[in-house]
């Protein structure tokens, strides 16, 4: 089972299950040196002992840990505050020292007794001093690695915190961008439609209707920062024909659409304002052809938009449409994606964007 998509629950449980284990391990690595340590000096001793030694510690030491995790993190022993929690700490090492002393001593009482013998822990006090010893450093060392994962928890939330932010910064700048485009659009074919409205009412008539649709489309899609292209290719459908509209029938249209493409995602409103810069910069005094065409090619989709108009023209800077698009792209797809604008072979402009080929989104 892939552990990313295990219950809260199950996750828990498996944290528990290696923590006992980790403990249990570190037992019997411990007790078997020993019994390995009385051999080697010749001593003769049943191996079950030296391990039942160090397993109740550990199986103890387990249980107290938990503790110490605990009273570090309400008094943390680190930050610009330790010195005051140190104090509460000071009789927490001999309660635990007295507890961990007191667990491992019952758990070999009893071990001891099952195998129908008896443990001597010998004299009380000078057993407890020595133990103490020990369990002082367990207990900074149990210290040091709550401090340890503190600190590297802290960072992580650091660093997810970031990553969240610029998430949100991103979808707010994206936000941003494809707001701008809208009215950018609304005001150019609004003007379309006034000028035409002087020579021809009912063509402009047919102008305001085929807008409406468009921006009814538009509105329905306005809750989504992505589209299939299929879509997206019917609105550009309904863009054309309001174009043809305005110049007249003057403008030949055609849109090609692979159909492994059609069922892709891409930024909503990502062509149109391409489009929207070969009708306004691409045609010449009103006429020519404006071709779409869209294919997916193995893992990448691939949208080319041509003209056979002027060309291009240096002297003039990129406009709103152009540098929205690539500010766009550059949110959404970072350095995975090509965009290139050039001279069309035989005259006019061409220009190609390259995405990776996504489903959702």
């Amino acid at each position: 089972m892939d552990p990313s998509r295990a219950t809260p629950e199950r996750r828990h449980a498996m944290f528990w299950l290696r923590y006992a284990a980790a403990w249990i391990a570190v037992g019997l690595w411990l007790g078997l040196n020993v019994v390995i340590g009385f051999r080697n000096s010749g001593r003769s001793i049943p191996a079950w002992e030296p391990v039942t030694w160090e397993l109740s510690s550990a199986v103890v030491m387990a249980v107290l840990a938990v503790g110490v995790y605990q009273l570090e993190r309400r008094w943390p022993l680190s930050g610009p505050h330790w010195l005051r929690h140190l104090p509460v700490h000071v009789p927490a090492v001999l309660a635990f020292s007295a507890l961990h002393t007191i667990g491992m001593v019952g758990i070999r009482h009893a071990v001891y007794a099952a195998f129908g013998s008896r443990y001597d822990f010998g004299d009380p006090w000078l057993g407890f001093a020595y133990e103490l010893q020990k369990d002082l450093i367990t207990y900074s060392v149990i210290v040091v690695i709550c401090v340890l994962i503190r600190s590297v928890r802290a960072r992580r939330e650091r660093e997810l915190a970031v990553i969240r932010l610029e998430r949100d910064l991103s979808e707010a700048r994206l936000a941003q961008l494809t707001a701008q485009i809208e009215p950018h659009f609304v005001f150019n074919t609004l003007n379309a439609i006034s000028n035409r409205m002087h020579e021809d009412v009912d063509a402009a008539d047919r102008m305001i209707a085929a807008f409406a649709d468009l921006l009814r489309a538009a509105l329905a899609e306005s809750g989504s920062a992505h589209v299939r292209v299929a879509d997206d290719v019917a609105w550009l459908e309904r863009y054309f024909e309001l174009m043809r509209e305005r110049f007249r029938g003057q403008v030949e249209t055609r849109i090609v659409l692979d159909p492994a493409a059609a069922s892709a995602r891409v930024p909503r409103l990502l062509l149109q304002p391409l489009v929207e810069n070969a009708f306004a910069h691409g045609l010449t005094r009103g006429r020519g052809r404006v071709e779409v065409r869209i294919r997916a090619d193995a893992h990448r989709l691939l949208c080319t938009i041509e003209d056979d108009g002027a060309g291009l023209r240096h002297d003039v800077a990129p406009g709103v449409g152009l540098k929205n698009v690539r500010s766009r792209l550059d949110l959404l797809y970072g350095a995975d994606y090509r965009f290139d604008i050039a001279p069309r072979e035989g005259g006019g402009t061409r220009v190609e964007i390259d995405l990776p080929l996504t489903t959702h989104g």
